[in-house]
């Protein structure tokens, strides 16, 4: 069969004011019609440089290599793109014959214009349709991505939607005009796994129906396994091993590829060494919990009827349960169950509509919902958060070692700057964080090392109490593996409580004391995490199981 894409020597370089940086090197590999190929490594591999080279998306300051060949064949002519000189002749490649989804769709979607208006632009530009045609095309699509009410969406922006939902919208639009070749970069990570499993099953069913080529860029090799047909793997922009999915993961034969895979965490081999958990096996905790949640509701105001009556969505109803101190708690649901309103609501950042949460970490005992004046500011201190997008929770105007430091000296937890920025160097280097990346600014970094700064600001005051909201979801299952391990050796260390919002399962069965389970703003399911999945009570629960994906080889 002859290669939809034909990549040859692919070299990428950017010339920076002080040096020419070399970010992918010698890749070459075929794309088949209809064929999904795998593109995965650690951040800053060059997997992302090697999607955006596609689509001649890299800065205006990226050099490519002489040698360098990227021929896409429409089926009418071959396409060298690196001989597209002109914008406007790129422009009819993007959006048409290829499309890409964006790691990051809050930074891919124009704040000013709704999600509809950015849709049905490019199918009218595109595939010359009417905006009423434009407008069904695009709600139908927004539909088969699992987006509810969509056609209430097609006319929202980007803001208004959460983070998984945004997600799916950014799959949508790439969808939408059905191109030849789809560049799919990290397109699943903000999505919970009933959703990642129905957008993956559409993308194969497209796949299959338009024969449409798939570069699918990710640190999930589980995904990999599942959706992928052949798999190539990348190591300081190079292609170090690549083949069919199967054989690559059953059978890989360059070192890197085997660290990459036993740093994948297992559900199956999550409590091996574990008894079967039972309702009587388990012991009450000594000390109070460090969080106790009762009745808790959350309302959001929604605008007012004809008649003037306000309208409520309630994100959270009547939700109760303890966090025991010194434990990592998971907290796991769709998107939209309630997971994040709940964990910001025990750091006074939402208002409570109802109920209240008690907060004693041994020294402090406060009502959340009434802390007030110096209370507040201990309890700043105690607690932090590690937010879903680093991109929207780091600021671009300061650099690496102010973000870090902004907890210690807004706070004023450090007697000097020197004792400041000891305690940055400090945390920095935990977070394999280099001193170089303290004088950086946040678009310098890659997703995942974006996550690491985040993560380093969340713990640089030594809290007692974090919630960590999909902290590790866009990370590399080999940095992964290592900032898990950091935040239990300082569970351990420091007594520090976790509250663990993810939608990873197999991150939640192997880091996870305690599990919670949210459906629709309500806790289903709460037990030691052992008990909740060998033997999940509820329908909701199996089903999220059922849905996580499993990393196999054939």
């Amino acid at each position: 069969m002859r290669s939809l894409l034909s990549v040859r020597d692919l070299d990428v370089s950017f010339d920076t004011h002080d040096r020419m940086v070399h970010a992918v090197s010698g890749v070459s590999f075929d794309l088949a019609p209809g064929e999904v190929l795998g593109l995965v490594g650690e951040s800053g591999s060059g997997k992302s440089v090697t999607g955006r080279s596609l689509m001649r998306l890299n800065p205006d300051y990226t050099r490519y290599g002489k040698e360098s060949s990227l021929v896409l064949n429409t089926g009418d002519e071959e396409l060298d793109i690196l001989s597209i000189k002109g914008r406007r002749d790129m422009r009819k490649v993007r959006g048409d014959l290829i499309s890409m989804i964006f790691q990051e769709p809050i930074a891919s979607f124009a704040p000013a214009l709704t999600i509809g208006k950015q849709m049905s632009e490019q199918l009218m530009l595109h595939r010359g349709m009417s905006y009423p045609e434009a407008r069904e095309v695009s709600v139908d699509m927004l539909d088969r991505v699992g987006i509810n009410q969509p056609s209430k969406r097609f006319d929202q922006y980007a803001f208004e939607l959460s983070g998984g939902m945004r997600q799916r919208a950014m799959i949508a639009t790439a969808l939408s005009t059905r191109p030849k070749l789809l560049i799919a970069d990290e397109p699943t990570t903000a999505l919970d796994v009933t959703i990642q499993a129905q957008v993956l099953e559409l993308m194969q069913d497209l796949v299959a129906e338009f024969q449409m080529g798939v570069i699918f860029i990710t640190h999930d090799l589980a995904v990999i396994s599942q959706i992928a047909d052949r798999v190539a793997v990348m190591q300081h922009g190079k292609i170090v091993e690549q083949g069919p999915v199967a054989q690559v993961i059953s059978s890989p034969q360059h070192a890197y590829t085997q660290r990459l895979l036993d740093a994948v965490p297992r559900m199956d081999s999550a409590f091996q060494n574990t008894a079967p958990a039972t309702a009587t096996q388990s012991k009450p905790d000594i000390e109070p919990p460090i969080i106790s949640v009762r009745d808790l509701s959350v309302h959001f105001p929604m605008g007012r009827s004809v008649f003037g009556k306000r309208s409520y969505l309630t994100a959270v109803d009547n939700v109760s349960f303890d966090i025991p101190r010194g434990s990592f708690f998971g907290l796991v649901g769709e998107s939209g169950s309630g997971k994040s309103t709940t964990g910001r609501s025990m750091l006074q950042i939402n208002d409570i509509s109802a109920g209240e949460i008690i907060y004693n970490d041994g020294e402090m005992r406060h009502d959340i919902g009434a802390i007030k004046g110096a209370a507040l500011k201990d309890f700043r201190a105690r607690t932090q958060m590690i937010f879903q997008d680093p991109y929207a929770a780091l600021s671009p105007r300061m650099t690496v070692r102010d973000i870090i430091a902004e907890p210690l000296e807004s706070l004023r937890l450090t007697g000097s700057r020197a004792e400041t920025n000891e305690r940055v160097r400090e945390i920095a280097q935990m977070c394999r964080l280099d001193p170089e990346h303290l004088r950086r600014f946040p678009h310098a970094f890659s997703g995942g090392q974006r996550q690491r700064i985040a993560i380093a600001r969340a713990l640089v005051s030594r809290p007692k109490f974090v919630i960590a909201d999909e902290a590790v979801a866009a990370l590399d299952v080999s940095i992964q593996a290592e900032i898990l391990e950091l935040l239990k050796t300082l569970q351990h260390e420091l007594n520090l409580t976790i509250l663990f919002i993810s939608h990873d399962l197999a991150v939640v069965a192997n880091l996870c004391d305690h599990t919670a389970v949210m459906q629709k703003g309500q806790i289903v399911e709460a037990a030691p995490t052992a008990e909740v999945f060998r033997n999940p009570k509820q329908e909701y629960t199996r089903a999220l199981l059922a849905a996580a994906p499993v990393l196999k080889a054939g």
